[in-house]
């Protein structure tokens, strides 16, 4: 799933177990990580094709490495866990885990990796692979920097956009009637951090 990063002056590689706080990665002196309590994945799809009906999932991981040199040789995977989609009603998102959509319990992750870089303006293009439902698809995804900042540790920002046919994934509950569109768009936000190294 979105999740995809770059920014001139950064030449690195994230990692992030869970959605917890940040954990150091003594590999690399310039290894950054995404911070999942400061990163948010939000999808909107068209309800009874009226208004656009918002949610989200709390859980993202992943790994990006970043050449600022060369971004065409960068690379990104990104997990969400589809047990963690959100909706604001906890009915609704207990029918989303199951078979007529996400069906967490068979496939509990959603998955991208990077298959090509391309600078765009002042972001990048990145082409890749989502997995979702237990199906592989093609996607490319615009990211742009949104920030750098300093907070135990160096920050940089990132978001991610791109959208799906959830058809095109095997989830087509709705879509005939018109209740539920087969438009989904995706939002990844990321902030990465590097922490501060231990004197």
């Amino acid at each position: 799933m979105k999740i995809l990063l770059g920014v001139a002056a950064i030449v690195a590689a994230f990692t992030v177990p869970s959605n917890s706080s940040p954990v150091a990665v003594a590999s690399q002196s310039n290894a950054w990580q995404v911070d999942g309590g400061h990163s948010s994945v939000v999808f909107k799809v068209k309800h009874a094709n009226a208004s656009w009906f918002y949610g989200m999932f709390t859980t993202v991981a992943g790994t990006i490495v970043f050449d600022a040199a060369k971004p065409e040789s960068s690379t990104v995977s990104i997990e969400i866990d589809a047990e963690s989609v959100q909706t604001r009603d906890e009915k609704r998102d207990q029918h989303l885990r199951g078979p007529d959509f996400f069906d967490s319990k068979q496939f509990p992750k959603i998955a991208f990796a990077s298959t090509s870089w391309k600078k765009k303006g002042d972001g990048f293009e990145v082409a890749g692979d989502l997995e979702l439902h237990g199906v592989k698809k093609p996607i490319t995804a615009t990211v742009t920097p949104t920030g750098t900042g300093e907070f135990y540790g160096k920050r940089a920002g990132f978001e991610a956009t791109f959208h799906v046919k959830r058809s095109d994934f095997g989830m087509d509950y709705g879509v005939a009637k018109n209740v539920l569109g087969d438009d989904v768009h995706m939002t990844v936000a990321i902030e990465a951090v590097q922490p501060e190294e231990k004197k």
